[in-house]
């Protein structure tokens, strides 16, 4: 995977190092090809694994996205590194409470409120500053929760140490009946005295930094069928690499489960847990490396974890700030901020298993939607935008529908009734740019093998001594050792021409059959202008 990423950025440092090439004279028997179109002719190119379109704060509606704007600017990272982590933090504070009904109440079609994001930044990303950042209400909830329920918890210990001290005591009693009727009794009583017996309270929590699937199968059960994972280190992936990577271990479906809003039910030699419509919601903060050891499972691709998760791949940022520039997010942003979770936070003692409040769309932000769903799964066709990640593009609708419904719940406070249509196209504004982000991140994952060989491809075409057109015989020759079948160079090609990078020609000869041209998109020659982003083309 290394070296994958490595010729990538290969590719793309070389484009600065030479002005465009000029087309080689044609072989004799061949006529001259013709010239390369004018830049206007060209699309902006999608040229390889790199930086994807930045999401920025008035991307997030109201009081998030000023906070998520406020903390970017404090911590100096991009707010695509923090954007996605509030929304969980979201999630995590309303999921199991709400779910959206993007075909209307009427049908039977629902998507709940837990969501999963992963961005991935290097060591010395300022992670723990932005994970603290927005979860510092939702510890000050669980120490309130806590304290307000502690006597509660105590009274039902004691009743339920009280009552396994009874049942002990008649076990004894009932090894000593001297007939069956004094049996019969003791057994009644035993049996009076395990009915009232009450279930086990826990301190209220909201979510947990690292833990097993097992030990979150437990938290499920004890939080009332919903918990979170918030956290900028990689145990839970760690974990699953280790325990899950192979054939054998327990199964991945507390986790599956709970994005979905099923059913847990576990039954092990040490364990049971039984949950209706879990609720788990994952916010992680990796490292690029960690990233790349769960591509070594292919189990977690198989199983469709990854495809859950939605991603940000900031721009590199890390040696560019200014030591001497902090700035803190303002007191009267952290109290906006604090008010607003609070106001979505749940009642500790009301009941855990109340039914959910459903929201569905109105009627111009379900004609938004769908339009949004038909646009994506046009995208997931053969050769489509979404075609190389078409296990994380068949939930991108599904996906909108969410970030709509914790939009909306941003708008209009814990009261929402409907999801309006500002919420909708927010959220499939945002939906869009993730689109670019999660290739990138597959990328990483070295998830997409066309992908791959496109970046080896195009290592090649932008070599320094490369050409502005050129053979497809004399690429085949040049990469024989990697592409010893001619439909996956074919496939490769195509790849690049769906991402702009290169356009096709079959030339006629005079004799024998026709030679294959590609030319190369000239916009990928161009310099990067001074901001940073790239004028040759979105690096994605």
């Amino acid at each position: 995977m290394t070296g994958t990423l490595d010729q990538s950025a290969a590719a793309l440092d070389a484009l600065a190092l030479r002005p465009p090439p000029r087309p080689q004279a044609p072989a004799h028997d061949e006529p001259a090809p013709a010239p390369a179109a004018a830049l206007d002719d060209w699309p902006v190119p999608f040229a390889g694994a790199g930086q994807a379109p930045e999401i920025t704060a008035d991307m997030l509606p109201g009081w998030l996205g000023r906070y998520v704007g406020a903390v970017a600017a404090s911590t100096q990272t991009p707010v695509t590194m923090s954007a996605l982590f509030a929304l969980s933090v979201l999630a995590a504070c309303v999921q199991r409470r709400y779910v959206g009904a993007p075909h209307g109440l009427e049908g039977d079609y629902r998507e709940p409120a837990s969501l999963w994001s992963l961005s991935v930044a290097a060591s010395g990303s300022r992670k723990s500053a932005i994970v603290n950042a927005f979860t510092r209400p939702l510890m000050a909830w669980e120490k309130r929760a806590g304290d307000k329920m502690r006597r509660a918890i105590s009274a039902n210990t004691a009743r339920r140490i009280a009552s396994d001290a009874i049942i002990k005591r008649l076990q004894g009693e009932a090894g000593k009946a001297s007939d069956a009727t004094e049996l019969d009794a003791i057994r009644k009583r035993i049996e009076d005295e395990q009915n009232a017996r009450p279930d086990e309270l826990f301190p209220p929590r909201l979510f947990t930094g690292d833990a097993t699937v097992e030990r979150l199968q437990s938290m499920l059960v004890e939080q009332g069928g919903r918990m979170a994972m918030l956290s900028d280190e990689g145990g839970l992936f760690a974990t699953l690499a280790g325990t899950y990577g192979g054939g054998a271990g327990p199964s991945l479906d507390a986790l599956l489960q709970g994005h979905a809003g099923g059913a847990v039910r576990v039954d092990r030699t040490t364990r049971t847990a039984y949950v209706d419509r879990a609720a788990v919601t994952l916010g992680l903060m990796l490292q690029p490396d960690l990233l790349n050891d769960a591509a070594g499972s292919s189990r977690f691709r198989a199983s469709g974890l990854m495809a859950r998760f939605l991603y940000a791949v900031p721009r590199p940022f890390v040696g560019g700030r200014n030591v001497r520039a902090f700035t803190s997010v303002s007191p009267e942003l952290q109290a906006e901020y604090a008010r607003e979770v609070d106001a979505l936070l749940p009642d500790p003692e009301t009941g855990p298993h109340l039914p959910p409040t459903e929201l569905d769309l109105v009627e111009d932000a379900r004609e938004l939607w769908l339009d949004f769903a038909q646009e994506v799964e046009n995208a997931l066709a053969p050769g489509g935008e979404l075609d190389a990640i078409s296990d994380w593009g068949a939930k991108l609708a599904g996906t909108a529908s969410r970030i709509a419904l914790l939009f909306e719940l941003v708008s209009s406070g814990a009261q929402a009734e409907r999801i309006c249509a500002d919420s909708v196209q927010a959220a499939v504004a945002l939906c869009r740019v993730l689109i670019q982000h999660a290739r990138a991140a597959f990328r990483l994952l070295a998830a997409d093998e066309a992908d791959r060989d496109a970046d080896a491809v195009m290592t090649w075409v932008m070599r320094p001594d490369g050409e502005a057109v050129f053979k497809q015989s004399e690429l085949h020759a040049a990469l024989h050792g990697r592409f010893t079948k001619k439909e996956r160079l074919t496939a490769a090609l195509i790849r690049l021409q769906a991402n702009g990078c290169l356009r096709h020609e079959a030339r006629k000869n005079t004799r024998g059959k026709p030679t294959d041209l590609w030319y190369v998109n000239p916009r990928l020659f161009l310099p990067f202008p001074a901001g940073g982003s790239s004028g040759r083309g979105q690096r994605g």
